[in-house]
């Protein structure tokens, strides 16, 4: 490639024919017409997503709007646990955004107290007659990225059934009812694979008073057999241990994975 020797005054002179050029409506982008404020009206909005509410910020005048469900829970998208608020389109369900929750203290601060009311929570979020928090609700990166999860394609959204021999990775969706009757009943279950074998289901094992296997009493009894294995927390923690000693078993444990 050729050096370029540029002097001063004909770097000067270069700049000074691009800058008439570009006045004179020519230049690299061909820049338009400037609009003056008084030349044009407000947009209509055409994308993006529709207003929960509309708050005055000289009143505090509070306009929800009955399209749009707002609902307050608690991010699973990591340990944390913090606060999160969702938006939904009433008509279809549809989860339309993800965002922080002013009533949870890794959210925002200062962060509502619970008895405050809705319409404070829409305030707070919007700035309006002196509200707001000074971190308005917000919610990490990874917690509006809980929105990417839900709405994967490939999420599993029913009960899956091995519908062949195992290893061969063929599944079929059940009813919620069908996974219920049979895990209790048990049976053969997957017969339809071509296995004869008899699957014991939760009534079978819920025996707490004859031995596993006598011969080794210290084993318990049959309802040991049951084994809850749980991942991670979030409440669901609670109710597997009471399921399962209520079961009669002592086997629940739980695993958490990175």
């Amino acid at each position: 490639m050729a050096s370029i020797n540029l002097d001063r005054r004909s770097f000067l002179k270069a700049a000074g024919g691009l800058g008439a050029l570009s006045i004179a409506g020519v230049g690299i982008a061909g820049q338009p017409h400037k609009a003056h404020a008084e030349d044009a009206a407000f947009p209509e909005q055409k994308h993006g997503q529709p207003l929960e509410a509309v708050v005055d910020p000289a009143t505090g005048k509070l306009e929800i709007n009955d399209d749009v469900i707002v609902r307050y829970s608690a991010c699973l998208g990591c340990y944390s646990s913090c606060g999160n608020r969702l938006k939904l389109d009433r008509a279809s369900g549809r989860l339309i955004s993800v965002g922080g929750n002013p009533y949870h203290p890794s959210c925002a601060y200062p962060f509502l107290n619970f008895d405050e009311p809705l319409s404070e929570a829409y305030q707070s979020m919007g700035f309006a007659s002196g509200k707001g928090n000074l971190t308005r609700g917000t919610i990490c990166g990874r917690g509006q990225a809980t929105q990417d999860v839900y709405a994967q394609p490939n999420r599993i959204t029913a009960p899956l059934k091995r519908a062949g021999k195992r290893g061969e990775g063929k599944w079929k969706p059940i009813s919620w009812d069908d996974l219920i009757k049979e895990v209790v009943d048990g049976g053969k279950l997957f017969a339809d694979a071509g296995e004869d074998r008899e699957v014991e289901g939760f009534k079978a094992l819920h025996d707490t008073e004859t031995s596993m296997n006598p011969d080794q009493p210290d084993l318990g009894p049959v309802s040991n057999q049951f084994v809850m294995l749980g991942g991670r927390g979030d409440g669901r923690t609670t109710i597997g241990t009471r399921f399962t000693n209520c079961f009669g078993s002592l086997n629940q444990y739980g695993h958490g994975s990175t």
